[in-house]
Formats: structure tokens, C-alpha cells, sequence
């Protein structure tokens, strides 16, 4: 929490600094003086406030998800030596020590991208934050110094004026052309992108309607968030300065289309249900009934419209990605006209099409009735690290339902597993690794003995309840229910802790602290389904997660072995780096695709999905860890024919300065095939023939590559 001396504080050896502060309004000073912790600290959603050389290690017990955040709590008593208030003079007490470290990096303080901080400075002679042309105070939750409040005024630039990142109905709605609640600038949810793009939640049909003419009356493109949870920019990338984001986290809408059951011939169920729900807020209707999606996530906090509209899966061996299970969509196009999409021809256009047809408004899904679900988790060190162990364990130990003939190695098993996600963890055991899977089983093949729940926890619509009313902090938008998060922009992602771990290497070492993350995510996971199956037992394990790189790769089945050892490779020859170590463990699944979707990025048949996952906050900078994840795609996609994940990290590419960022426009243009990129085109041109919804990174998977 940033240090004020607002009324009441304690007294000040810097009577002069003393005054500047008074000056500086803080949100906690309205309700109590800034420096009483039960307001710099009370804003904790789980308050646990410890101090920062501490706020780490407590990191580990709740990697990949605890239900609680952490917020690293320090001593907060600044004071300066001697009689000088010099600000090189200022020395923080106790634990903060720990806390001071390059911060400065990243685009909240870099305003122009050259690598040297333009702000994170405070002027304690003038009151406020040094370079105002660029830099102004803009308090978040855990800011625990004025310096680090000053965050670059990336989104007034005086170039934005009569553009969408400079229009003030759109930055704040007034409800004169539209009712509409501001959420500030779009980014996503790890801070992969940080764009000025307004980003606006309309409240019904009419809003929307209203938002859209205004877009056309000022020349603007629209486009649609889900959730945030995309790590690039297939809603915006930020880069056209006439485009804003609106999201339907605040979207409601009468009848069936809200959420409605409909009894099908076959004896089957359907559900309606708006598409800006979460699929916490579907399950929280359909798991008391005893219904499931046929596929789905790990975690609850993804939008049901951004799950259709990408290519997003769960861990089913038998069922593909989510969107190939939704039946009918109800549509707003780029008139206004809303319209109901129920044949199949035109709903292979809308799955996966990125936002880049019309606004979808509410959605049928398929559901699948399951009596008894098992959820559960079975670790085992292998004696080796070998092709033969590491298909034993994925076909015997995890059950899981794959052909025993996919490969010769590891023999067969029962296949009694519906659902599996594997985690393997390098860094703790070169040899002999940890391996793990979160499984289920359900119906018949529930295990007789299992001790766990199998049915309808009692009290699950309660349960529910509960995790839905949880408060949770955002750090730009203070608290709220975890119900509203979710819907607005993923749920708060849980701290690593919230410090440059350069500036932690006196208190850890670095590889011992990325041994902790690693061997944390392969022990808690059983501990976290374990606790969600006795509260609502309905597949899914994470309620929140911590900020983490992923990119994710389709391969055969049969180089499973191959993706997963290079990966191996890779995250070992780190364990000696002074720059990044790989902090979590390689995680992979299978998912068996339909042919659902002009965009589909693989074809039907069953894949592998390798997954690199690590923690930025364990890198030097961002070119560290950018520059092993395009090391491990390169042999993925060159040597193995991988495909990508559509909605995480790809396509990274050495620029001629150097540096390495992903969604390179030259691998972006090779995923789609000419055939796919014309079929979608001219059905695109009839949906929004004014290209309304026509900008970001979609675009460029359109584009033909360049010679």
C-alpha cells in the first residue's frame, strides 16, 4: 500500500516531505489516516498480510490457484537519515528493504518502449510525481511507496484527441447516447498487453445497439472482450488508435436467452445462456441438476463468448474444444439486427471467429448428464525419465482413455479416465520427476472404493453461492464479488509476492526458489480439487490463478514424448542461468477435435497439447523468459509440426534490434490455409460489410503472408 502522511499520520522526521504528502489525496486517507494497516492491509481478499521476505515462501502453499490472495505486507515506516531530505537519502525499514528492486521495468513506467523509465519518480519539493509531461499518480493496491505510484500517462497523449483512445464518452459514459460502465483501458489478464483502447460494459440490448451506431457515427471498429484471459491481441492489440472494447460483463437480457433448460427428443438437455457468464455462473444452474458441459477448463473464470469465439479445450480424451458443443447463438450484427444462428453451415463460421463477425449475445450448449463424478489426482516419481515411463504412467497409472496402439510404449490400461491434465515437474528431480495428473471418472467407471464425494455435494447451490459472493480486490478497481470479477476481467490474478526477484537474491536463491514454485503447483492441485469437490464436485479445480506465461502447442500423439523432452531440456540447461529459470512444471493433455469451425487451427483427430508455463516475476526481464519459449516453439512447430493455441502466447520472432516478442505477422499468416482464410473472408465481408469488427491480431490470421 503507498505511504502518505495524510491526517493522524505518524510524526514525520521530514516536516517539509511531510507537508508535500499531506497534499497527495489516498484512498485510504478518506476513511482512516494511510498509515493504520487496517486500511492499507484490509483490502486483502483473504487478509493475510505478511511480511515481504516471507511473501514468497507463502506464495508456494497457494501456487496455480488457492482460493485467497496474498498481499505482500512490509514494514511501512519510511524515515530519512540524519536531518537531509534528500530523496537519495531515503531508506526504507525492516522487510520493505526487500521490496526495493526494478519495478521500474515494464510499460507502467517505460512510456515509450526504449528500456529506460520514464516515470516511477516522486518530486517531494513540488508534491507530485517527477515528469509530468508523461507521468502521473495513479494509485494500486500494493503501490507502497508515492514513487511507485507515478505510472506513465500512456492513454492522455494529446495525439489521441478526435480518436477512440481519446474519446470521453467512451472513456466515461454519461448515459446521453448510451448506458454503458467504464472499466478503463483494455488489457488482458496476464499483462501480456496493455492497450488505451476504452474498454466499456453495456447493460442490455438497447446499449448495445446505441454503442454500435455511435462506433459507425465516428468512424470507430469495435471489438468484443470475454474475459481478458487471450494472451494477445485477438481482441485489440492496441496498435488502432479508432478502436475500443466492449465486454457484456454487465449484460443482461430477458427470457431463455438469459439462461433457460430445454428438454431435446433424444432425452437430452440443452441450456441458454448469456454470453458474457463465466462457466462458474452456468455451472452454479446446471451442476445442481446434474449436468455438465462435455468439455470444459480447469478453472471457472473464463466468458462463455470468449470460449465459443476461440479455441479453448479442457483435458476430455474424448471430446474437443469447448465451442464445437455450442448449438445455437443468438447474434447482435453490425446494424443492430439481432438474429438467431441454429444452422450448422453458418455455426461454423461463428465458432472461432475471434470477434470478428458481430457480437454474440447468448449461447446453446450441449450438456451431458453425469450421476457420479470422481474427481481426483494420482503423483508418481518415475524411475526414469523415458519414453516407456512416461507413457506407463499416462495409460496405466492416469487410466487415461487413449488407444493402447497410439505408440508401443508403456503398454495398456484401462482407460477408465474420462479427463486428464498431466503436470510434470523437471526442476526438482533431473532424473526421476514428479509426475502428476488431475483426473476424472465418471458414471460406471467410478471407482467402488473411492472415498471422496461422487454425487451432488449437499448444500451445492449454497456452496455456490459462496464462491460467488467471495470479496475480491482488483487492484484498479478496488473490491467487488468474486461473481463480478470474473465476468468483468478474469477474477484478480493471485501475487507472486509482487517484487523483481533480482532484488531477492540476498534472501533467496534463485533456483531454490524456483524448485518451490514447481514442486508447489504438482502438490497443491490435489489439495485444491479435493476442496472443490466437497463443496459443488463439478470438474473444476482453480477459482483463482496466478499471472502466468503460457504457450501451448498441438502435436501428434505420437511425438508426445519428443514435445515434453525438449521441454525437459530447456528448463534444465536454466537451473544454471542468472537471468530466467523455468519455475513451473510442463504440463500437457489430449483433446480428441470434431470438425467444428472454418477456423479451426488443427484438424479433426485426437492431439497432444504440451503447454510451457512459467512465472515472469522469476525473469531478469521479459527478453529472458521470451527468449527459451521461442527456443522450445521453434522445435515444436519446425521439428514436430506443432500448431498453436489460439488464445495464448505464439509466434515468437528475433527482431532486427534483437529483442524477441511473439505474434510475429510471419507465423501468424501460416497457421490458416489459403482455403480457410477465403471461406471466412467472403462470409466475413456479407456479416460486416463495413468492417466494423475488422481490426487486432484476427486480421492478421486472415492476411496473406507477405513475400
Amino acid at each position: 500500500a503507498q505511504v502518505t502522511a495524510a491526517q493522524g499520520a505518524p510524526p514525520s522526521r521530514c516536516p517539509a516531505r511531510a507537508r508535500a504528502a499531506r497534499a497527495i489525496r489516498h484512498p485510504c486517507a478518506t476513511r482512516r489516516p494511510a498509515w493504520d494497516l487496517a486500511c492499507l492491509g484490509g483490502m486483502s481478499s483473504a487478509s493475510h498480510r505478511v511480511g515481504a521476505r516471507h511473501a514468497l515462501a507463502a506464495f508456494a502453499t497457494f501456487a496455480w490457484g488457492s482460493s485467497g490472495g496474498v498481499v505482500p505486507q512490509g514494514d511501512l515506516d519510511f524515515y530519512c537519515q540524519g536531518d537531509s531530505c534528500d530523496v537519495s537519502d531515503e531508506v526504507p525499514n525492516g522487510d520493505q528493504a526487500a521490496l526495493q528492486h526494478n519495478w521500474r521495468q515494464g510499460a507502467d513506467y517505460d512510456c515509450n518502449g526504449d528500456g529506460v523509465p520514464d516515470c516511477g519518480d516522486w518530486s517531494w519539493a513540488m508534491g507530485m510525481c517527477s515528469n509530468q509531461a508523461y507521468c502521473g499518480s495513479q494509485w494500486r493496491l500494493g503501490d507502497w511507496s508515492l514513487a511507485k505510484s507515478c505510472r506513465c500517462r500512456r492513454c492522455t497523449d494529446a495525439a489521441f484527441h478526435g480518436t477512440a483512445f481519446g474519446d470521453g464518452q467512451l472513456q466515461q459514459p454519461d448515459g446521453f447516447l448510451f448506458n454503458a460502465m467504464a472499466w478503463g483501458t483494455f488489457n488482458v489478464w496476464a499483462d501480456h498487453l496493455n492497450t488505451c483502447a476504452p474498454w466499456i460494459m453495456p447493460k442490455t440490448d438497447s446499449d448495445l445497439q446505441q454503442v454500435l451506431a455511435y462506433a459507425k457515427s465516428k468512424g470507430y471498429r469495435v471489438r468484443i472482450s470475454g474475459a481478458g484471459h487471450s494472451a494477445g491481441g485477438i481482441v485489440t492489440d492496441g496498435k488502432d488508435q479508432n478502436a475500443f472494447v466492449v465486454s457484456l460483463a454487465e449484460y443482461t437480457t430477458p427470457g431463455e436467452w438469459e439462461f433457460g433448460l430445454t428438454d431435446m427428443p433424444d432425452g437430452s438437455k440443452r441450456a441458454t445462456v448469456n454470453a458474457g457468464w463465466t462457466q462458474a455462473h452456468l455451472y452454479q444452474k446446471i451442476r445442481p441438476l446434474g449436468f455438465f458441459l462435455p468439455a470444459q477448463t480447469a478453472g471457472y473464470f473464463f466468458a462463455l463468448g470468449g470460449i465459443v469465439a476461440n479455441s479453448v479445450h479442457g483435458g476430455a480424451y474424448g471430446a474437443g474444444f469447448v465451442h464445437g458443443y455450442a448449438t445455437r447463438l443468438r447474434v447482435m450484427q453490425h446494424d443492430g439486427t439481432i438474429r438467431i444462428i441454429d444452422q450448422e453451415d453458418e455455426m461454423r463460421f461463428w465458432r472461432c471467429s475471434f470477434g470478428m463477425l458481430g457480437i454474440m449475445l447468448g449461447i446453446e450448449f450441449q450438456l451431458e448428464h453425469r450421476p457420479q463424478l470422481q474427481m481426483y489426482a494420482v503423483t508418481k516419481r518415475l524411475n526414469a525419465w523415458s519414453e516407456d515411463e512416461f507413457w506407463g504412467f499416462i495409460k496405466q497409472d492416469a487410466e487415461a482413455d487413449v488407444p493402447a496402439d497410439i505408440v508401443p510404449a508403456g503398454g495398456a490400461g484401462s482407460r477408465k479416465s474420462w479427463n486428464g491434465e498431466f503436470f510434470a515437474d523437471w526442476i526438482n528431480n533431473v532424473d526421476s520427476p514428479n509426475i502428476m495428473v488431475y483426473a476424472q471418472k465418471a458414471n460406471s467407471s467410478v471407482d467402488v472404493e473411492f472415498e471422496g464425494e461422487v454425487g451432488i455435494p449437499e448444500n451445492v447451490e449454497a456452496n455456490y453461492a459462496k464462491i460467488m459472493r467471495k470479496r475480491v480486490v482488483d487492484d484498479w478497481h478496488g473490491a467487488m464479488t468474486w461473481g463480478e470479477a470474473a465476468r468483468r476481467d478474469g477474477a484478480p490474478p493471485i501475487e507472486v509476492a509482487g517484487v523483481d526477484v533480482n532484488d531477492m537474491l540476498k534472501s533467496f536463491r534463485w533456483l531454490g526458489l524456483a524448485m518451490i514454485m514447481s514442486r508447489a503447483a504438482i502438490t497443491n492441485i490435489p489439495r485444491l480439487a479435493r476442496n472443490l469437490a466437497k463443496k459443488v464436485n463439478d470438474g473444476f479445480f482453480l477459482t483463482q490463478s496466478p499471472e502466468a506465461l503460457a504457450a501451448a502447442y498441438f502435436v501428434e500423439p505420437s511425438k508426445a514424448f519428443a514435445a515434453m523432452d525438449f521441454l525437459r531440456d530447456v528448463q534444465l540447461a536454466s537451473r544454471g542461468d542468472r537471468e530466467f529459470v523455468w519455475n513451473l512444471p510442463g504440463e500437457f493433455r489430449f483433446i480428441k477435435v470434431e470438425d467444428k469451425a472454418v477456423l479451426q487451427p488443427i484438424p479433426a483427430g485426437l492431439w497432444f497439447n504440451a503447454q510451457m508455463i512459467s512465472f515472469a516475476d522469476l525473469a531478469k526481464n521479459d527478453q529472458s523468459w521470451k527468449r527459451d519459449f521461442k527456443r522450445v516453439e521453434e522445435y515444436w512447430v519446425k521439428e514436430l509440426g506443432a500448431r498453436p493455441h489460439m488464445g495464448k502466447l505464439f509466434g515468437f520472432e528475433t527482431l532486427d534490434d534483437g529483442t524477441v516478442e511473439p505474434f510475429a505477422e510471419s507465423y501468424s499468416c501460416t497457421i490458416y490455409t489459403d482455403a480457410q482464410k477465403a471461406e471466412f473472408a467472403t462470409y466475413r465481408a456479407e456479416e460486416d460489410p463495413e468492417d466494423l469488427f475488422a481490426t487486432g491480431l484476427g486480421m492478421e490470421l486472415l492476411a496473406p503472408c507477405k513475400q
